[in-house]
């Protein structure tokens, strides 16, 4: 089937189909439609832009000259939109909210205040306390820096400090302590605690010396967990006079398995989380290190966004 050309095609298209410009509309103009469509008023939306009515209506007047398009309708003290204003509305809403949120960002990034930060947690460790509510605060303020955090054992969370897949590590104080590079915030206090099962005879004292558990079993975590952990334990019960049978587990939660199993009594800093189960009891006792918490992290770490959140850290404290 053939198509006749008829002469005046061209000139119907030109006629019915609207030339639109966008590309010479600018941001502040968008604003000024935005805030128009927003109100249906046109002196209350002048008000909202600190600018005159008679300028803002002249304002919205250039835009649909510019657009080649009807965005308001008026009738007597009554304004409402076009079916392409409503279009445009949608749509510029997109392109502004875009606009401030890039501006933001830009902003933010120039002064260090985007990117990731990835924070460590101790297993085991109860931070319902002092992280959750430094976090939201932090978020609040930094609303484009990413937050991830999740739990690592000790071995792994200073290998993250040093290769940098960690940039804050909250963990026990003696695990960092002296180590090069590596510099630290105290968070909390903690205490060495043995953790016994709530019907073990050990169970009727608040209290015990090291040397009152030589017939029991050690479990503790193994040096693929933690390199300063398990030798501290053998050290203390050492200096009274014993070599403590042990159990070696996989990681800190098995171990409070296997002492809720009746499976040996095992040392754990008193803020565990095992210290909220109804089936074990803390006992005070020797002190064979100092288990307080700490946030810790590496001296020569790069990421923008870890400074001010050792900054927010050292203000809370």
């Amino acid at each position: 089937m053939e198509f006749a050309y008829h002469p005046r095609a061209d000139s119907l298209l030109t006629t019915r189909a609207p030339q639109i410009y966008a590309k010479h509309m600018d941001i502040l103009k968008i604003k000024y439609f935005i805030t128009a469509a927003k109100c249906l008023n046109f002196s209350r939306a002048a008000d909202q832009l600190y600018m005159t009515q008679p300028a803002l209506s002249q304002a919205i007047a250039s835009i649909e000259k510019e657009l080649n398009l009807q965005l308001f309708i008026r009738s007597g003290h009554e304004l409402r939109l076009t079916p392409a204003a409503r279009v445009l509305f949608e749509e510029f809403s997109k392109v502004y909210d875009t606009y401030e949120s890039s501006i933001y960002k830009a902003a933010n990034a120039q002064y260090g205040y985007s990117g990731k930060l990835s924070i460590g947690v101790l297993d085991g460790s109860f931070v319902d306390d002092v992280l959750p509510g430094r976090i939201r605060k932090f978020t609040e303020k930094f609303p484009f820096i990413e937050i991830d955090i999740g739990y690592r054992n000790f071995n792994e969370m200073i290998a993250g400090l040093y290769d940098g897949s960690v940039d804050i590590a909250f963990t026990l104080r003696f695990d960092v302590e002296g180590r090069k590079y590596i510099e630290y915030e105290y968070i909390a206090p903690a205490r060495d605690c043995i953790a016994v099962l709530r019907t073990s005879p050990l169970a009727e004292r608040d209290r015990v010396k090291l040397l009152d558990l030589r017939e029991e079993t050690f479990i503790m975590v193994g040096y693929d967990v933690s390199e300063k952990s398990p030798q501290l334990i053998i050290d203390g019960c050492q200096m009274q006079g014993f070599m403590p049978t042990i159990r070696f587990s996989p990681s800190i939660y098995t171990s409070t398995l296997w002492v809720q199993a009746g499976l040996g009594v095992t040392m754990l800093d008193s803020r565990n989380l095992l210290q909220y189960n109804p089936g074990v009891k803390f006992l005070e006792t020797d002190q064979v290190s100092d288990p307080s918490l700490v946030a810790a992290w590496h001296s020569s770490n790069t990421n923008s966004a870890l400074a001010p959140f050792i900054e927010m850290l050292k203000e809370e404290i």
